[in-house]
């Protein structure tokens, strides 16, 4: 990214500090850590993009700032002007004659045509520049990692067909690495968006409807760190009452980690307690929508997929989920308490969700809690 384009990027959070710190005193509406300053730190933030598809749109930006800049001055500078050079007092206004009327001036009318098409060339020209930096399905590179990536109302699917892995609401990325998304829905047109890695893309419905999206992930920011960079993503289309709900998290990995991670993914559930035990008997009603690898709720998914067409089950894939922070799409702490809310009456934490409540009883909803929360655990 040009150094005259950062330049211009710090200037517009500088602008918008003013507006956020406004908003500070509002409380977040669940229990997400959500920062509402402008910080280059703060999760939605798209000034602070990290990827090279970020930084080409933040260019983008910095140009479009400029020329928007240049015509508000060059329209604001006269206007003020003129008021102060022919303002005239209330005795004067009944004796103002009015001036000559005049039109048909070629040379005014070709001169505020041609400006306006020039600044719009100086808009138009890096947006395409950006535009085709993106890839056809053909041009990406052989060393890019795929990713499918499904919306759901209102959660995320994400698949590594390489890697045998489903998994939902993080999605797990290593550092410096080309991925190229694959981005479908399965209901209605949802929008895949991590604002710290690059602009919106629409996943819309129906066979042959993918959009595509390919870039290289940034390097981590802080390295000593263990357990991976979250950065917060979010749907950006408006899909149902639980659009503001669908949230997830962008997990990125040094690549050794990633590696142990995606090893470890295919690791069985470890049940130890007589309660875990319990949670896995409890589980086998949760098979017809759910799949935990390595579980007879796996083999179940085999046998549908193996149908045809194809039948997908309806809910997340839960093999991780143990080590997951946030349940329910990003909108609640991974605890014991938000499971049972969850698990107990699940729209009255996501009004309209499509999970139904079983009308478990409180000692098999926390038998349950424990199986997933602890045997499901990973440790790379």
């Amino acid at each position: 990214m040009k150094p005259k384009s950062k330049a211009m990027g710090r200037v517009a959070c500088l602008l918008s500090a003013s507006i956020a710190s406004l908003l500070r005193g509002a409380g977040s509406f669940d229990e997400h850590p959500y920062s509402l300053s402008a910080s280059f730190k703060t999760p939605m933030d798209t000034l602070a993009g990290l990827t090279d598809w970020a930084q080409g749109i933040n260019y983008v930006y910095a140009i479009t700032t400029v020329v928007v800049a240049i015509v508000f001055l060059a329209v604001s500078i006269p206007l003020v002007y003129a008021i102060r050079r022919f303002r005239v007092s209330d005795e004067e206004w009944g004796t103002l004659v009015p001036p000559k009327q005049v039109h048909g001036n070629a040379i005014l009318e070709f001169t505020w045509t041609i400006i306006p098409v020039i600044l719009l060339l100086f808009i138009a020209v890096p947006t395409w520049q950006i535009i085709f930096r993106q890839p056809e399905k053909h041009q990406v590179p052989a060393n890019a990692m795929r990713i499918e990536v499904i919306g759901h109302q209102w959660w995320w699917e994400f698949r590594y067909p390489e890697l045998g892995i489903t998994t939902a609401n993080e999605l797990h990325l290593p550092e410096k690495t080309p991925v190229y998304f694959e981005i479908s829905s399965a209901d209605v047109i949802h929008s895949f968006w991590v604002p710290q890695f690059g602009g919106k893309m629409d996943a819309l419905p129906g066979k042959g409807a993918e959009n595509h999206l390919f870039f290289t992930t940034p390097v981590l920011q802080h390295p000593e760190k263990k357990g991976g960079e979250y950065y917060q993503g979010q749907c950006a289309e408006l899909c149902g009452l639980s659009h503001a709900l669908m949230r997830f998290e962008a997990v990125l990995h040094e690549k050794a980690e990633f590696e142990r991670w995606a090893t470890v993914f295919h690791n069985p559930p470890v049940v130890q307690t007589d309660l875990e035990k319990k949670g896995e008997q409890v589980f086998m009603q949760c098979m017809s929508c759910h799949t935990i690898e390595k579980t007879p709720s796996a083999d179940l998914e085999k046998q549908l997929l193996a149908m045809t067409p194809p039948a997908h089950k309806a809910g997340p894939n839960l093999t991780d989920f143990g080590s997951r922070r946030m349940i329910a799409a990003g909108t609640r702490h991974n605890t014991a308490e938000n499971f049972h809310d969850w698990v107990h009456d699940p729209s009255s934490i996501k009004p309209g969700s499509k999970m139904v409540s079983l009308g478990l009883p409180q000692a098999d909803i926390e038998a349950v809690a424990a199986y997933l929360r602890y045997s499901t655990a990973k440790t790379y």
